[in-house]
Parts: structure tokens; C-alpha cells; sequence
């Protein structure tokens, strides 16, 4: 057999962008300005060189369309600069970086459950095809295993949904500390449209 050596080249493209994100306040009904800002790559692949270019604009292409994809969809957790409230929809980042523990875990069960479904498969094979005392044993055990594992999953399931409905930031922390965390990140949009009111006024006047 002869060898076929595949040659190709991988162009990356990565862009930063920013955005304005306006927030309701659930808790004062102020609205309020900060800036998101994200950052992407694409990538494009070109074989023994050919369309190199039409590679690299994919990759550019590909880079502009996340970008835009995150600064539409994504957010960041910034409270209210005036009372500090997190809004609910923001609770989800904030819990991630809270409470790893119970994702670590079912991370682990899953793991552990498709490990030990693929061994229970196996003895339950193995015993078909040649019956034995030692593959009728392995056999219960591993399906017990996985039932184990099944049980143990279910629970933590609804532990992170209890931890879910009872988590709130803005009983975590202090009011002041998350209004400075706000006002660090945020401004109202008051504010905001003032400043734009005299930006244009100095432009004009220039």
C-alpha cells in the first residue's frame, strides 16, 4: 500500500467587538447602560493550498458570525448601579462560578454511568454466549453498579434544582458592594443620554 500524504493549511481569524446592552431594573425599574465586550475565532482549511483565499475568508467569515452571535445573545452579571439588584436572568452565570460542586458531581456520575453500562452490556453478553458463574456474578454487579450510579444521578438532579430555585445573589452580598460592583460596570441611562446630549452639543459647536 502506498502512503497518500495530505497537505492542507489551517487559517484562524479571531476579532474582538463590544456593544451596548440596555437592562430593566426587576427591582427600581431603572435602566441602565454597560458596555459587553467579547472576542472570537473562526477557522478555514485549505488542502495542497488550493482556494487559500476562499479558506481565509471563511475563517474570517466564521470569526464575525460568532462575534456577532455572542454580543446578541450573551450578557455578563452586572447589577443595578442604583440599587445593586441582580437581575434574575443573570442568576445562572453567577451560580456557575458559585456552586461547581453538584456540575462536578453529575459530571463524574454521568462518567462513571457510561463506563459501567458499557462493562454491564459486556457481562450480560459474556453470559449469553457462555454461562458461568463468575458472568453471572459480574453481571449483577455491574447492572447493581449502574443502578447505583442511576439513583445517586436522580438525586443530585434535584439537589441542583432545590440550589437553583433558593439561590439569589443579592442575599449574598451586601447592597453597597453590589452597587459599587454596578457603578464600576454600569451607568443609568439617564445618564447615559446625557452624555450623549453633550457630546453632540460639543461636536456641533466645534
Amino acid at each position: 500500500m502506498i502512503p497518500i500524504v495530505v497537505a492542507w493549511t489551517e487559517y484562524t481569524a479571531t476579532v474582538n467587538g463590544r456593544i451596548l446592552k440596555l437592562v430593566p431594573c426587576e427591582n427600581c425599574s431603572t435602566e441602565y447602560v454597560y458596555v459587553l465586550e467579547r472576542e472570537a475565532s473562526g477557522v478555514g482549511t485549505s488542502v495542497y493550498g488550493i482556494f487559500a483565499e476562499s479558506a481565509q475568508s471563511h475563517s474570517e467569515s466564521a470569526a464575525d458570525d460568532t462575534l456577532q452571535s455572542y454580543l446578541e445573545n450573551d450578557f455578563d452579571p452586572v447589577p443595578c448601579p442604583v440599587c445593586g439588584h441582580y437581575q434574575r436572568f443573570m442568576f445562572s452565570k453567577l451560580q456557575e462560578t458559585k456552586s461547581p460542586l453538584v456540575p462536578a458531581a453529575m459530571f463524574a456520575v454521568l462518567l462513571i454511568g457510561c463506563l459501567d453500562s458499557v462493562a454491564a452490556l459486556n457481562w450480560s453478553i459474556n453470559y449469553l454466549q457462555r454461562p458461568s458463574d463468575h458472568a453471572v456474578e459480574m453481571m449483577l454487579l455491574t447492572w447493581s453498579i449502574l443502578l447505583l450510579v442511576c439513583a445517586i444521578g436522580f438525586g443530585l438532579r434535584h439537589i441542583k434544582r432545590a440550589q437553583d430555585r433558593r439561590f439569589d445573589p443579592n442575599l449574598l452580598e451586601q447592597e453597597q458592594a453590589r452597587i459599587a460592583k454596578g457603578r464600576s460596570r454600569a451607568i443609568t441611562r439617564t445618564e447615559f443620554d446625557r452624555t450623549r446630549e453633550t457630546e453632540r452639543g460639543v461636536d456641533a459647536a466645534s
